[in-house]
């Protein structure tokens, strides 16, 4: 990852402490340290699981709108088509009643 943080493992792992008279037990910091990098392991593959996810669902967004600009040019077609088979339809009936009215 290429983040701006501060930590990283590789830096936890190689941080040296300056022992004083009554300084830490190194037995006791290297243990809690372990456990910081085991924290930011996990933390860098859940950031990962996660930006894969996203590129997913963005992708899949990015097919769905595709899929909804496909349907909507179907429909314009639809529509018109449906206007100018009305058109033809109320032709036709015009064309009947004219033949009844005037019995051609």
């Amino acid at each position: 990852m290429n983040q701006k943080y501060n930590l990283n493992t590789k830096k936890i792992l190689e941080k040296e402490f300056h022992v004083d008279m009554k300084g830490y037990s190194t037995h006791e910091v290297d243990v809690f340290l372990d456990l910081v990098i085991e924290d930011y392991e996990a933390y860098d593959q859940y950031v990962e699981e996660l930006g894969t996810h996203l590129q997913n669902y963005e992708a899949e967004i990015k097919k769905l709108h595709g899929v909804i600009a496909e349907l909507e040019a179907t429909l314009k077609y639809e529509s018109g088509k449906q206007q100018s088979v009305d058109q033809v339809d109320l032709l036709k009936r015009i064309s009947n009643l004219e033949k009844t009215v005037f019995k051609k």
